[in-house]
């Protein structure tokens, strides 16, 4: 009779400890995925349904679920929902809706529309559970083009000689490919028109490395935005000129010759004249400014001609003999040392009207004022004028 009294005793404190224990429930694992998405495979701009399902709830049992996503593009985490409550992060136009019902096991999360900066964990957490965590996250892709991202690499100064790295950053799912090119479609330092990578390493670069770089992105959803930059070199100045040039003196004629003065940063391009001291070997220079005489110019060539160049052109206006001899133009550029380059203007028998400045008047002969004398006897001097009018008199 003991024992069964003792047995009854048991039984009544099991049932007693199982009505005021405290049941947790968990989600529903039916689905191997966990949290459902209505489309499976989303796209930016499009509406997106997530849900999550708890099993073994009580009648009495009243639960919280709380929506967080951690995002995969700058590793930020932030809740978005609890319940039916939304937090919109001070968006301009709500775009989340949380939907619960108040007997129903179910919890929604809208997206409306989707953002391409939403793709990352998404997870649903039940809130009161003591110590026991209780939770489902699944990955959100995101299906987007691509678009380059701010932080790539922007326009950039280097020394000859350094190496450099520039960097593409994308954003797309599926993941991009990502190919360099300059802009002139010129070859690479590898030798190819197009490298794929995230990433290009130019090696101890030089001048002609110096340009505008693309970085194109493209996947299965389409080609997406471009990103340029411009890479400069600073090198040395250095300069090319015709040898020499050729004009008629006295002549109303103009002449002008030409250099190509390359150098990043742009040099500074001053003109000078070498003069006789009228003793042998004695020379020294003038410099030559803008005047009746000079004229100097700078032009920025056409990229397909060259890159951190400019053309300078010094026009000699009216060509005399004094003008014939050596030209100098000088080249200067901040940590540097200056750069020469050197033309000769020689007489030639003919106008070269092809030369002249657009502005010349034209092939026409200085002439300068004679006699009546010489008007009768062009091809004489005044002195054998008068040598054969003397002879005429005593004859």
């Amino acid at each position: 009779m003991k024992t069964s009294w003792k047995f009854f005793a048991y039984f009544i404190c099991v049932s007693i400890s199982s009505i005021y224990a405290e049941t947790t429930p968990r989600f529903d694992m039916r689905d191997k995925d966990g949290i459902i998405f209505d489309p499976i495979a989303p796209r930016a701009g499009e509406r997106l349904v997530a849900k999550c399902t708890l099993v073994g709830l009580t009648p009495s049992d009243k639960r919280h679920v709380e929506w967080s996503l951690e995002r995969f593009n700058d590793g930020k985490n932030f809740t978005l929902a609890v319940d039916s409550d939304v937090l919109q992060f001070n968006q301009p136009v709500p775009r989340l809706q949380a939907i619960h019902g108040t007997d129903s096991p179910d919890w929604y999360l809208i997206f409306d529309p989707l953002d391409r900066d939403d793709i990352g964990n998404l997870t649903c957490r039940l809130t009161d559970t003591n110590l026991r965590d209780v939770y489902l996250t699944r990955f959100l892709n995101v299906i987007s083009e691509p678009v380059v991202l701010e932080s790539s690499t922007k326009d950039i100064e280097v020394n000859e000689g350094d190496s450099v790295t520039l960097i593409c950053n994308t954003q797309g799912y599926p993941v991009p490919k990502i190919e360099w090119q300059k802009a002139d479609a010129a070859p690479l330092s590898s030798g190819y028109i197009r490298q794929v990578g995230s990433q290009l390493h130019l090696h101890r670069v030089t001048s002609r490395d110096t340009g505008i770089y693309k970085c194109l992105a493209s996947n299965l959803v389409g080609f997406g935005s471009e990103w340029t930059l411009k890479l400069s070199v600073r090198f040395r100045p250095f300069i090319y000129c015709q040898n020499e040039v050729g004009q008629a003196t006295d002549f109303q004629v103009d002449v002008y010759m030409e250099c190509y003065v390359h150098g990043y940063p742009a040099p500074k391009i001053s003109w000078r004249k070498e003069r006789s001291a009228g003793l042998p070997n004695m020379k020294y220079d003038t410099d030559i400014w803008n005047s009746q005489k000079y004229l100097i110019e700078a032009t920025i060539p056409e990229m397909s001609i060259c890159t951190d160049c400019i053309l300078s052109r010094l026009t000699i206006i009216n060509v005399e003999q004094a003008d014939l001899g050596h030209y100098y133009i000088n080249a200067t550029s901040p940590n540097f040392p200056p750069e020469y380059g050197r033309i000769t203007l020689y007489q030639t028998p003919d106008c070269q009207q092809f030369i002249t400045h657009r502005d010349n008047k034209g092939c026409k002969r200085i002439y300068t004022q004679i006699s009546s004398s010489d008007k009768l006897f062009p091809h004489y001097s005044t002195f054998h004028v008068f040598i054969s009018l003397m002879f005429i008199r005593f004859f």
